[in-house]
């Protein structure tokens, strides 16, 4: 699975983790504004743009649940999930830990932190609202890994590429050299691998759980990924 494939079956990940993440922001920021409407309003009474007719604290209080949130919270997350989706991806392999879900939540706080850095995680009005909204920006943030994971996971399978000598004997994947590595490549997928002819020590190509090889003796051969799986030059 080349990078941009990677990247590309993350961002498809990233489109649905961001459309919660960023239903969930707006939604919550919806709500924690209607419910603190007293506060808001009095910061809009002190605000001379809210002030002046024919504007009032209450068109602008409108103003920003109807046309602010959607277009400075709810668009930029949305962007950023596609984002950071595809950087989870390509640098899959390059994350912290091991597995789907735990790589996802370094991206997902990789992405919180962006958020918060850019002050799109939400609008509020006073320092209370700020520390409740990022409550749930962290929360969102959680949901936003399990569903990239989760959906990343159903486009891709993890292939390990082992060669009992690494520096005489390497394992090309599409002309790539995986020798030694876990790689995440596309489910249902097909490969050209290629072990090197002029050592004399190659055998034959070993596989187990969901890879096959369509000549299990010839050093150049196409692999086919339908699960999880092992390839192993003997």
């Amino acid at each position: 699975m080349s990078e941009s494939a990677s990247g590309l079956a993350g961002a498809k990940a990233g489109i649905l983790g961001g459309i919660f993440f960023a239903a969930a922001a707006s939604l919550f920021n919806v709500l924690l504004l209607e419910a603190s409407k007293g506060s808001v309003m009095s910061a809009f009474q002190s605000t001379p743009g809210c002030t002046t007719a024919p504007t009032t604290p209450q068109d602008c209080f409108n103003t920003l649940l109807n046309t602010d949130i959607p277009s400075l919270v709810a668009f930029p997350i949305g962007v950023f999930g596609i984002l950071f989706g595809a950087l989870y991806g390509i640098y899959f392999e390059f994350l912290p830990g091991r597995g789907y879900r735990i790589r996802a939540a370094a991206m997902g706080l990789a992405m919180l932190i962006v958020l918060l850095f850019f002050r799109v995680a939400g609008l509020t009005a006073d320092p209370t609202q700020t520390a409740v909204m990022y409550a749930c920006d962290v929360f969102a943030a959680g949901g936003y890994s399990l569903i990239i994971a989760r959906f990343y996971r159903s486009y891709t399978r993890e292939v390990e590429f082992k060669s009992p000598d690494q520096g005489r004997l390497k394992i090309t994947v599409d002309g790539k050299n995986y020798t030694g590595k876990l790689k995440t490549l596309s489910l249902h997928s097909a490969h050209t691998v290629r072990a090197p002819s002029e050592s004399g020590a190659f055998h034959e190509w070993l596989v187990s759980g969901g890879v096959s090889v369509l000549d299990s003796k010839s050093f150049e051969t196409t692999m086919r990924v339908d699960g999880d799986g092992l390839l192993k030059i003997s």
